[in-house]
C-alpha cells in the first residue's frame, strides 16, 4: 500500500492547488457570512439581497435576465431574492416596455436610500479587512487578484479540464501567471 505522505509528483500540484482554492473559499465564506449577519441585523436584508440592490443602483431599470447574468445567480434564486425585496418595498418589478415577455426590476425610493448604507457598509468592510496589511501588501494583493481574474477569464473551465486530463499543471514562474 502506498503512503499518502509522499504522493506522486502529479498529485502534489493537485493537492497544492486544492489547498490554495480551499483557503480562498474559506476567506470568501467568512466574509460573506460576516457581511450577511451585519446586514441582516442593521438593514434587515441579506448579503445576497444587498448585492442585488447595489447592482440596480443608478439604473433606471434592468431585466431579471441581465441581473442574473451580472450577479451570476440562477433565475430561480434571483426570483426568490427579488420577491423578498419586493415584499419589503425595496424593489419593484414591471413588464419591459418593449418586450412583454421580460420582467424589469428597479429600486423604489427606499431602495435608493438603502444604496448609500450598503455602499458605506461595503467600504467599511473593505477598509477593515485590509487594515492588517501594509500599503505595499495591499498593492501586491490587489495586483495578484487582478492577475488571477485575468488568468481565470482567459483559461476558464476548459483550461482546468485540460490540466485534469494531463495529470498535473505546468509549473509557472508566478502565481496567476498565464499558463
Amino acid at each position: 500500500m502506498k503512503s499518502e505522505e509522499n504522493p506522486p509528483l502529479c498529485h502534489v500540484a493537485e493537492v497544492s492547488a486544492l489547498n490554495w482554492l480551499s483557503r480562498f473559499i474559506e476567506v470568501d465564506k467568512a466574509i460573506f457570512e460576516g457581511a450577511d449577519r451585519h446586514l441582516k441585523s442593521s438593514l434587515g436584508i441579506s448579503f445576497a439581497q444587498a448585492k442585488v440592490v447595489a447592482c440596480l443602483a443608478g439604473r433606471q431599470f434592468t431585466t431579471q435576465v441581465q441581473l442574473a447574468r451580472r450577479l451570476q445567480y440562477d433565475m430561480g434564486a434571483l426570483s426568490r431574492v427579488i420577491q423578498r425585496l419586493m415584499d419589503v418595498g425595496i424593489v419593484m418589478r414591471s413588464r419591459h416596455p418593449n418586450d412583454c415577455r421580460c420582467w424589469c426590476v428597479q429600486l423604489t425610493g427606499s431602495g435608493v436610500a438603502m444604496v448609500a448604507k450598503i455602499t458605506a457598509f461595503l467600504g467599511a468592510t473593505d477598509e477593515r479587512l485590509i487594515s492588517l496589511l501594509t500599503e505595499d501588501e495591499v498593492e501586491s494583493f490587489v495586483g495578484l487578484l487582478k492577475r488571477l481574474l485575468v488568468n481565470s477569464a482567459a483559461h476558464g473551465p476548459a483550461g482546468a479540464s485540460a490540466v485534469a486530463l494531463r495529470g498535473s499543471p505546468k509549473p509557472s514562474g508566478a502565481i496567476g501567471a498565464p499558463v
